[in-house]
């Protein structure tokens, strides 16, 4: 094998290829980017078989071939070379990458061992990247972690719907379009299609009943679908309740400011009267003291009794962080016997954080 590219397009695929590489593997050749060089173009391909990508560029192919190599390992050398164009030559059980004055010669294995990364000969339909990286940006947070609840542990995908929770919150982002079926993507393969889609204008995105396909720019990127049910989500969002609305930044704020004091694992609370035009906002800690503050209400009144309502500020917070939007809507429970035990929604653009709050001690 014998192939001259240009350096900037080689150092593109090998960044890409090492990014989804697993250099833990215990498997030498999932941490290896599968060079092919045939015809006029050379495809690089990396897999840890949950995600697998193939980058393709045009090059000038003297002999034929395919070669396995740590991805890591060539991403250095190729990083440290300089010049427009690098030669690539396998040599027996090495190759040699050949840049002006500069040789580096790796180790290589034999690319017909490397894992066969999934395909589809479904249609891909263009998206508006934008839009796809909105989605699961907004909802990422939300995945459960937990190993025991895998079916947890990825995005939903439903219809026009994105959709997370790890029991204690659910994220949701409605979507421009839809998207497709009901499909969990694993988390790994959200963070690398984010990557990857980030700073493009629009992306091709196609589904089997095994894998979602997103394809840009000469990138062709599987990554394979947790195969487990989701719980019905819809079930767990409130369709009513008593609703007000204030500044985003000054919620942020003011949540901000009791994180410090009650940290993640002790509640903030939240404080509606119908005497006040304010909602009250509070944190005790017994080693980092007390906080109290106020935000005022830029649209509606709070009716009913009074309500205080203890919650994890973490999970705010990051509901906050979906949208630059000024506004942000609190659907709080419907007055009666309860209501502080009772889940609200924060609603901010197309994204809606529903949260669990709780026991106050």
């Amino acid at each position: 094998m014998k192939f001259t590219i240009a350096r900037s397009a080689l150092l593109r695929g090998l960044k890409l290829a090492s990014s989804t590489a697993d250099a833990k593997s215990p498997q030498p050749m999932l941490a290896c980017v599968n060079i092919v060089a045939k015809g006029a173009r050379v495809d690089m391909s990396a897999t840890d078989l949950t995600v697998g990508m193939t980058s393709s560029c045009a090059a000038k192919v003297d002999t034929s071939g395919a070669v396995a190599v740590d991805a890591r390992a060539i991403l250095d050398r190729v990083s440290s070379i300089a010049g427009d164009d690098a030669t690539v030559i396998r040599e027996g059980s090495s190759v040699e990458i050949v840049a002006g004055r500069s040789r580096f010669r790796v180790p290589c294995l034999d690319a017909r061992d490397f894992p066969k990364i999934l395909t589809t000969d479904a249609p891909h339909v263009e998206h508006d990247a934008a839009d796809v990286v909105a989605g699961f940006a907004a909802t990422l947070p939300a995945v459960c972690h937990d190993a025991t609840r895998f079916h947890l542990g990825g995005v939903f995908v439903d219809g026009a719907d994105f959709v997370a929770t790890d029991g204690h919150r659910l994220l949701t982002r409605r979507s421009a379009v839809t998207m497709g079926g009901k499909r969990i993507v694993p988390t790994k393969g959200v963070v690398q299609i984010m990557k990857m889609i980030n700073d493009a204008a629009t992306c091709e995105i196609a589904w089997s009943d095994a894998a979602i396909f997103v394809r840009v720019d000469g990138v062709v990127m599987s990554v394979k679908l947790i195969d487990a049910q989701f719980p019905p989500w819809q079930q767990a969002v409130p369709t009513s309740g008593r609703t007000v609305s204030v500044s985003r930044r000054e919620l942020a704020d003011v949540i901000d400011r009791a994180r410090k004091v009650a940290g993640d694992s002790d509640a903030a609370v939240m404080s509606f009267d119908a005497a006040s035009d304010e909602i009250a906002v509070s944190a005790h800690h017994a080693d980092r003291g007390d906080y109290t503050d106020a935000i005022g209400i830029a649209e509606g009144k709070w009716d009913g009794a009074p309500l205080a309502i203890h919650f994890n500020g973490r999970y705010v917070a990051e509901a906050l962080n979906t949208s630059s939007a000024d506004r942000v809507d609190l659907m709080m429970p419907p007055d009666g016997k309860n209501a502080e035990l009772m889940p609200f929604v924060v609603v901010i653009g197309e994204t809606r954080g529903t949260i669990m709050p709780m026991r106050p001690k």
